[in-house]
């Protein structure tokens, strides 16, 4: 992995071709959530800037780099032989993988080793933690519920949870809304293969110009070559950014009505 900047669209790495793009043209909504949670599934690996993580990160890169429109079989209807049969991505039983990226965050940030103590963060809820340290949780939240306890008990104390949760992260209950101009815009913008050049670029650590992405990604479109590298800074970068883990959710559950 080296640190020479991409100058030049000779430069794009080989693997990269548009022509295996073409299937994003008819994606589903669902289509495009699964493939854009992937992606950002990888992009969240890299922000943790664990080396434990990097061999997961090779490998399902490898996967998107060999097929890049492939068919994902959507997280939530994945067969749970033997565990917990609830087909949500609002509230979902937290798994291993994700309480280890919690556990390794934690000791990371506050450089301990397995067996050590910690300290009065002990009785800080995971929110707090990630507050404090301004790292970055999406919109998740784990919590832990007693059985023990009745429904009707439980569904109020959540209730009442969730009101203090919402006030402590500031994060408001709203409704991200897709439009069909959003589909579009994913297809018209090339954004797959964008995202794909970007976690190439994080893994190898080379940038990218602005104008080399310019005549990677739209050499046959002529008003985004007229329009040249502003294209890139006033448009496609906003865009996507407003592909968070709420606007992959409304994807999910789109539904256009002509």
């Amino acid at each position: 992995m080296g640190n020479k900047a991409i100058s030049h669209v000779a430069d794009v790495p080989a693997w990269f071709d548009l022509s295996n793009y073409s299937a994003a043209e008819t994606f589903s909504a669902v289509e495009w959530a699964t493939q854009l949670g992937l992606r950002s599934h990888i992009m969240w690996l890299l922000g943790r800037n664990n080396k434990t993580y990097i061999g997961d990160i090779l490998s399902q890169f490898d996967g998107i780099k060999e097929n890049p429109t492939t068919y994902i079989r959507p997280r939530e209807l994945l067969s749970r032989d033997g565990d917990i049969q609830h087909a949500s991505t609002i509230v979902q039983p937290m798994t291993c993988g994700l309480a280890r990226a919690f556990g390794s965050d934690i000791n990371t940030t506050l450089g301990l080793g397995n067996m050590d103590g910690l300290g009065l963060v002990d009785r800080h809820s995971v929110s707090r933690f990630y507050k404090d340290h301004d790292l970055e949780i999406d919109s998740l939240t784990p919590l832990v519920i007693d059985l023990n306890c009745s429904d009707v008990d439980i569904k109020n104390d959540f209730c009442s949870y969730l009101k203090h949760l919402r006030e402590f992260t500031g994060n408001e209950s709203k409704k991200t809304h897709i439009t069909k101009s959003d589909l579009d815009k994913l297809h018209r913008y090339r954004l797959l293969p964008y995202i794909d050049l970007l976690i190439w670029s994080a893994i190898e650590k080379r940038r990218i110009y602005s104008h080399v992405l310019i005549d990677a990604l739209y050499s046959d479109n002529t008003s985004i070559n007229t329009r040249g590298e502003p294209f890139i800074a006033e448009t496609l970068k906003p865009f996507y950014k407003k592909i968070n883990g709420s606007f992959i959710r409304a994807l999910r559950s789109y539904k256009h009505y002509d």
